[in-house]
């Protein structure tokens, strides 16, 4: 690696610059790997493929949630990580359907079908705020901890 022209350890950071999470350079805020050291400061960025797969795969899509139900009862209920109410989707649209026979179930199963899709995309929307909530929380615990050892190792340079 090559020396840096300045001495880092007594330089000041700007407002644009930020401390190397191991050799404690002063680099670029913006920066993903270190110069200095190359160690990586942050994650690398997702692309919106990963993005779409995660969000698809985690459950919080009422669309796909929606879709699921309407598929099969439940199936959404199954997707947003609620079983037992998946289990009770289930249960009630077979049993509804079964009770074609005695004509109360032409109307009890489309019943089940709909509130069964219905409940998956409120359900979905529900997680998905909850999710974001989390994401956002951890977003801010990260910033607070990576200023925290910003002033840390101002101190220790002070």
């Amino acid at each position: 690696m090559s020396s840096p022209s300045t001495d880092d350890s007594t330089r000041e950071r700007g407002p644009d610059e930020a401390f190397c999470r191991d050799c404690g350079a002063v680099i670029d805020a913006r920066a993903e790997i270190c110069p200095e050291c190359g160690v990586r400061q942050r994650d690398p960025p997702k692309s919106s493929v990963d993005s779409a797969l995660d969000d698809l795969l985690e459950g919080g899509n009422p669309f796909v949630a929606a879709v699921l139900s309407a598929i099969f009862p439940g199936l959404g209920q199954l997707y947003n990580r609620e079983l037992e109410r998946g289990l009770v989707f289930a249960v009630g649209f077979i049993v509804a359907s079964v009770s074609v026979m005695v004509i109360i179930g032409f109307l009890l199963a489309p019943a089940v079908w709909l509130y069964a899709v219905y409940d998956a995309y409120t359900r979905a929307e529900l997680r998905a705020e909850e999710l974001q909530r989390e994401a956002d929380r951890e977003h801010e615990t990260e910033i607070s901890v990576s200023e925290e050892q910003d002033d840390e190792h101002e101190e220790h340079e002070g």
